[in-house]
């Protein structure tokens, strides 16, 4: 009886601390047409749990990845095109602000946090797809994912954020029609 109430208090824990893992959403998505390429405006919502933040405050970076596609659909779906973005978190402790810096080498510096995930909330002008690329008559969607990076974590640190819903901060494949 007792190994049983055991089971059932580390099964309660477990549900509780998922339950209380952060989370990231995605809002909104808008694809449009410049100069032969469609651009993708997406915004986020961004919550990590205590702990990330907490890991952040330490001087662990974080990395945000967003990543996105454009298929084909039909029967056998066919991937036209894919890109990521990354976006690396680092707090500085003696300057009190955090920095991020994206996939192309770009840095920007927020003193607080609400500043720092409203930037990283709303991306604009992604470019998507090229007009050349799609076919007239095909149906097409998008699909857009957003997570925190555990394999960009520090190694030490990958195999317990592996086991731990707390780093698993993602919002999952979401998809949209493309109507060329």
């Amino acid at each position: 009886m007792n190994g049983l109430r055991r089971m059932a208090l580390l099964l309660l824990l477990m549900v509780a601390q998922t339950a209380y893992a952060g989370r990231i959403d995605i809002l909104d998505t808008r694809v449009w047409l410049q100069d032969e390429t469609y651009l993708l405006d997406a915004d986020f919502s961004y919550e990590p749990d205590e702990k990330v933040m907490e890991a952040l405050s330490n001087g662990i970076p974080v990395v945000f990845r967003i990543s996105f596609a454009v298929e084909e659909q039909g029967l056998f779906a066919r991937e036209l095109a894919s890109r990521e973005m990354d976006f690396m978190v680092r707090y500085r402790p003696l300057a009190a602000f955090y920095e991020v810096t994206d996939s192309e080498g770009n840095q920007q510096t927020f003193v607080s946090r609400l500043a720092l995930f409203a930037y990283l909330g709303e991306l604009r002008e992604i470019p998507l797809v090229r007009t050349l690329d799609l076919e007239a008559g095909k149906e097409y969607r998008y699909l857009v994912k957003a997570e925190l990076d555990i394999d960009s974590l520090p190694l030490p640190m990958r195999p317990m954020a592996w086991f731990s819903p707390v780093w698993k901060l993602s919002s999952g494949w979401r998809e949209w029609p493309l109507n060329p």
